[in-house]
């Protein structure tokens, strides 16, 4: 470890330098989850659901005619067609797909009032709307703020063609019979511009055609319906009103990031999974997109409830695998995870069937396991295979760690995401040509694998200049990474410091495992608490707040550091610092702990763990993380293992790289991060086929016996001096 960055006081100290909208109303938010509850949350605990059809209509818009088109639309709704069909048992032939000039107003409101009619009262109905959102002047007068929300058919904003209203929307959900309905809309009606990503709001300004919206244009009214605010509905929203919903690339592939945060949670989420589960599971990859794009925010999603549903069994009437050709309900279990059919090609390859829509992308890792598998445990898969290229929709891959025969139609999970790429992307905002080149010349020297992109090209910082002072932005060019004085050459050094974290960090946070049963959680103790008042979650997907602990200056919860951590399962803690200087550090277990302080890192199951567990000195923990100068950012990466074989991989590996750093403090050079984490991302790839089959002790912590499986998670610090 860097000896600059420890600190021993009495107890040993580690130092870690450093850098409403209410959902009130149906769509009044960008990004919406409704699930009907009828039958659900009014139904005791553990009821079984009755009999009945699984289906969905999907609708994703990219192609507009009137107004600016968006990417990841469509590849919205065909991946969650994939997760439903693999994951949930809905039948192909009952799910209906309308995409850009197939969802026409027109198309969109027949297709709608059709899932009505022919949906009974014990059916299953996912409605899923991925497109373009905005607002018109509200002519009812049941808005708070004067404005109906809408969202944009692709015909929308030509000719006399009217958005369609939440209004219009009421009025048909209303009459669902449907037993269960689920309801998202990623979409928006506010937004802002970003700036050297390609990264765009899904929304249009507000529609100002009135009369286009007054009763018997439209054909709706509200006279005598029932109000879907006033229903029993669980809310998941991803942004709140005054916030952009996203459309980017995430992995590889254009999505809205909230509906890829959502996929990945439907993907994993267990059977009975409750509606703060599945929000837990969006926030924490939306937590992963953020850091991995440099952004320094995100919209913030939101959850509302009735008390009584948020830990009832969001998909109660899915909980079941598929059964007949017609989608009916069954009461056996599906399949733990979203998956992937296998078609053998030649000898040590295979072809992952519509791999895209699952996020199979070069360079991916994808654990194969048998034809018909359901649970794919941890250590027995067949083989690893790494995706070298796609073709259409399918990806074809290299095997590796291969165990046993693949046969067509086994079935493949995803393992860990691709690698992120090495290169430090920065653009230069617009500056005299001499200074310029000035800045250029100090960038190439000290970053090795620098990339100087154009406006229009993805980058992971920006530069501007402001009189002598260079400025380091975030990608989205809203916060102020660091300062430096032009000419200056320690100050370049600095720069080029900062910049390096970037390589570093974004491939730290691809190594994550998708397939794995464990479950970590972390937050900043005495950061800002989530809201549970009364019916509504809202977590802040903004960096924790701290500063720097100043000489004499009395230890507190925004001087140091302090994580709250939890696991499903009796695990291996490893917590790993990335700081604005481009350092890792393994922040626990570390040399300076109490020998009965969590040894090796081993925490029991469902148990919140304080690490340290006091800020007060002589603490049990005999050390403290005490934030000084730099101010800066620092990603925090927060590993679980079940076996500590792999806990110990890990902090080797990361250690190595904290031994490197060190080695080029005058140089910054990230060309040798990626190998070296890509033998971390190696070893772990290839616990999938350990094979281990011996059933741990619940009652014991024996790494011997426990299979071999990990998980990630990460938090945002933002220190200020």
């Amino acid at each position: 470890m860097n000896p600059g960055r420890l600190h021993v006081d009495s107890i040993r100290a580690m130092r870690v330098r450093n850098t409403r909208h209410s959902l009130q109303r149906y769509a009044a938010m960008c990004v919406l989850l409704y699930v009907g509850l009828i039958g659900v949350a009014g139904a005791q605990v553990g009821a079984a659901p009755a009999a009945g059809v699984k289906r969905a209509l999907l609708i994703g818009i990219n192609h507009y005619k009137a107004v600016p088109g968006l990417q990841g639309s469509v590849n919205d709704v065909e991946t969650m067609r994939e997760i439903l069909t693999t994951r949930w048992g809905f039948a192909a032939g009952n799910i209906k797909m309308l995409t850009d000039e197939g969802a026409t107003r027109e198309k969109m409101l027949a297709a709608l009032n059709q899932l009505v009619q022919e949906s009974g009262p014990d059916d299953t109905v996912y409605f899923h709307y991925s497109g373009h959102g905005s607002q018109v002047q509200d002519l009812n007068g049941d808005e708070d703020d004067g404005l109906d929300e809408t969202i944009v058919p692709q015909d929308g904003r030509s000719g006399n063609v009217p958005d369609i209203v939440d209004d219009e929307l009421d009025a048909i959900f209303s009459r669902l019979r449907a037993r269960s309905v689920v309801i998202v809309l990623d979409s928006c009606h506010s937004g802002t511009a970003t700036r050297a990503i390609d990264i765009r709001a899904r929304s249009v300004p507000q529609d100002m055609r009135i009369d286009l919206y007054r009763a018997g244009v439209t054909g709706i009214t509200t006279r005598g319906i029932v109000p879907l605010r006033s229903s029993r509905f669980v809310v998941m929203g991803g942004a709140a009103a005054n916030e952009e919903a996203l459309d980017g690339p995430v992995d590889g592939n254009f999505h809205g990031f909230f509906t890829y945060a959502l996929s990945r949670a439907f993907t994993t989420a267990g059977s009975s999974a409750s509606p703060r589960e599945v929000f837990a599971a969006v926030t924490r990859e939306l937590g992963r997109i953020q850091t991995s794009f440099g952004r320094t925010s995100m919209p913030e999603p939101q959850l509302e409830a009735p008390p009584e549903a948020l830990d009832l069994p969001l998909f109660a009437a899915l909980a079941s695998a598929p059964a007949s050709a017609a989608g009916a309900v069954s009461a056996e279990p599906g399949p733990r995870l979203a998956w992937l059919s296998v078609a053998p090609s030649a000898a040590g390859q295979v072809t992952l069937i519509n791999g895209v829509l699952l996020g199979a992308t070069p360079g991916s890792s994808w654990a194969i396991y048998r034809r018909g598998e359901r649970q794919f445990a941890p250590g027995q898969a067949l083989a690893v295979a790494t995706v070298t290229q796609l073709a259409g929709k399918d990806a074809r891959a290299s095997l590796t760690n291969q165990t046993g025969a693949i046969e067509a139609e086994s079935r493949a999970v995803a393992l860990m995401p691709a690698p992120s790429v090495s290169r430090v992307a920065i653009h230069i905002l617009e500056m005299p040509a001499a200074d310029r080149s000035r800045i250029e010349s100090t960038l190439r020297r000290n970053i090795k694998n620098l990339v100087l992109v154009a406006a229009d090209q993805p980058a992971r910082f920006l530069v501007d200049l402001q009189g002598q002072t260079v400025r380091l932005l975030s990608a989205d060019g809203l916060r102020v990474m660091g300062r430096f004085v032009l000419g200056d050459d320690k100050s370049a050094t600095d720069l080029a410091r900062v910049a390096s974290r970037s390589a570093k960090a974004a491939e730290l946070l691809t190594l994550d495992n998708p397939s794995s049963q464990l479950v970590v959680s972390v937050r900043v103790a005495g950061a800002q608490p989530v809201d549970t008042r009364d019916i509504r979650l809202v977590t802040a997907t903004g960096p924790a707040q701290l500063h720097s602990r100043h000489q004499e200056e009395a230890r507190s919860a925004q001087n140091s550091l302090q994580l709250d951590i939890g696991v499903n399962a009796d695990a291996y803690i490893t917590i790993v610092d990335v700081d604005p200087e481009g350092s890792m550090n393994v922040l626990f277990p570390n040399d300076y702990q109490q020998r009965d302080f969590y040894p090796n890192g081993a925490v029991r199951a469902g148990e919140r763990v304080l690490i340290p567990d006091s800020l007060q000195t002589g603490n049990r923990a005999g050390f403290h993380w005490d934030y000084s100068p730099p101010r800066g950012t620092d990603t925090v990466r927060v590993f679980a293992s079940t076996d500590l074989a792999t806990a110990e991989t890990i902090r080797r590996r990361i250690r190595s790289l904290q031994q490197l750093a060190n080695q080029s403090r005058g140089n910054v050079q990230t060309r040798g991060i990626p190998e070296d984490l890509g033998t971390l991302r190696g070893e772990l790839a290839g616990l999938a086929t350990r094979g281990i089959t011996t059933v741990a002790d619940p009652a014991a912590h024996d790494p011997a016996a426990a299979p071999a499986d990990w998980a990630a998670t990460s938090v945002t610090i933002e220190v200020a001096d």
